[in-house]
């Protein structure tokens, strides 16, 4: 049996980071900020931009206000509108699906890999099939997410997207980090939307987010509608709809720091998961991360027919855990009218899924503890089960 550790454990770790980097250099830069007077879209997010295409290894990156508006703006830039279906996935936050819909598309749900957690290709031909049989709708776009930090089966992916005049938007805004064979997320879809909210993998210290693509014509209409729609030459003259979506210098500077100690964080999250994968029980069922392929551990998630009960024990013995997600966004209010398709993978996942710490600052004794406390449960269950 294994000790409580002293310290408190975190599910996730928003402030470690900034001991690890120097409390001293986040001030130097926001006063500088404060001195030369730039706080939207200042030289400090000329610089991220430069830095995070050459991390992802595309041309082309635009910082924006958050990872909603980097879904959102990719969107635009494709011109979705009434009349067109998206393909999203329906395992995931909200934010995947909300984007289609406030530019007034449709969205069509698709179920999820039970082994993966992410869209299943299967389903995604089956969903385009039923849309085309039905003719009221115009094939635009798919979205694809990478949730928790894994990604997609983009090559099968982007096949049936490419095959029915598709473009893929990839959901990276938990897996920027992640690498897909051999391709960097942000690098690998038609387009890519990320998050930087503190708890994603690189966070900022509030919202913040980024649409990468190879396509110069793409980049500059995200770049117009992060700014209401604005023509680059006559700043009164907004030539399309847009929205207000720039990224403040002060988010900008934060990530030019986190970016700093970003690949050890990574390693170390790595080290992590791989003990996690190799110590827990085998009675729970732990995401698989496709071959040649590695996930940026936004969250470790395992699947357990007892979740509810395990998630109270971990509470009761001061292990933080979460169910993401609980409601798959169709079933949710605002999407009902949609809940036209049969998800039962997805429905399944939202009530066997949970979350356990997961930071790259998790110390091994926390980890032992999480391990030890988990592997108890695991026994008494497959005891009693006997």
């Amino acid at each position: 049996m294994t000790n409580k550790p002293s310290t408190k454990i975190n599910l996730f770790d928003c402030a470690t980071a900034q001991k690890v980097i120097g409390q001293e250099k986040f001030l130097d830069s926001f006063k500088t900020i404060l001195n030369h007077g730039a706080y939207c879209q200042g030289p400090e997010t000329k610089e991220l931009d430069e830095k995070l295409a050459n991390y992802a290894g595309t041309k082309y990156c635009s910082t924006c206000g958050s990872g909603t508006d980097a879904l959102t703006l990719a969107l635009m830039a494709w011109d979705v509108k009434p009349g067109d279906a998206v393909f999203v996935s329906s395992f995931t936050f909200v934010a995947s699906a909300e984007a289609p819909v406030l530019l007034g598309a449709t969205p069509i749900f698709v179920d999820s890999d039970p082994n993966t957690y992410n869209m299943n290709p299967e389903d995604l031909k089956k969903a385009i099939a039923e849309v085309k049989k039905e003719g009221k709708l115009n094939l635009k776009a798919v979205v694809a997410v990478d949730i928790f930090g894994s990604p997609c089966n983009y090559d099968e992916i982007i096949k049936i997207a490419h095959e029915n005049g598709m473009k893929v938007l990839s959901d990276s805004c938990q897996s920027f980090g992640s690498i897909y064979h051999g391709k960097n997320a942000g690098s690998i879809a038609d387009m890519t939307a990320t998050s930087f909210y503190p708890t994603k993998p690189l966070g900022c210290y509030g919202d913040g987010g980024a649409v990468f693509t190879n396509s110069n014509e793409e980049n500059e209409l995200v770049k117009s509608c992060r700014v209401h729609g604005m023509s680059p030459e006559d700043h009164y003259d907004n030539v399309r709809l847009g929205m207000t979506g720039r990224m403040n210098s002060f988010q900008a500077a934060v990530l030019l720091l986190k970016l700093t100690v970003f690949k050890q964080e990574l390693q170390d999250r790595y080290k992590v998961a791989k003990r996690y994968d190799e110590e827990l029980s085998p009675y729970f069922r732990k995401q698989q991360i496709l071959p040649d392929c590695h996930s940026a551990y936004a969250l470790y998630t395992i699947n357990c027919d007892d979740r509810d009960e395990l998630m109270n024990y971990l509470k009761e013995n001061g292990i933080p855990c979460g169910a993401y997600y609980p409601r798959p966004v169709n079933t949710q209010s605002a999407y009902a009218k949609w809940n036209n398709r049969s998800l039962p993978v997805c429905e399944k996942l939202s009530k066997t899924v949970c979350s356990i710490p997961m930071t790259p600052y998790l110390t091994e004794e926390e980890q032992s503890y999480v391990i030890s406390k988990m592997n108890e449960f695991a026994a008494e269950k497959m005891k009693k089960a006997a």
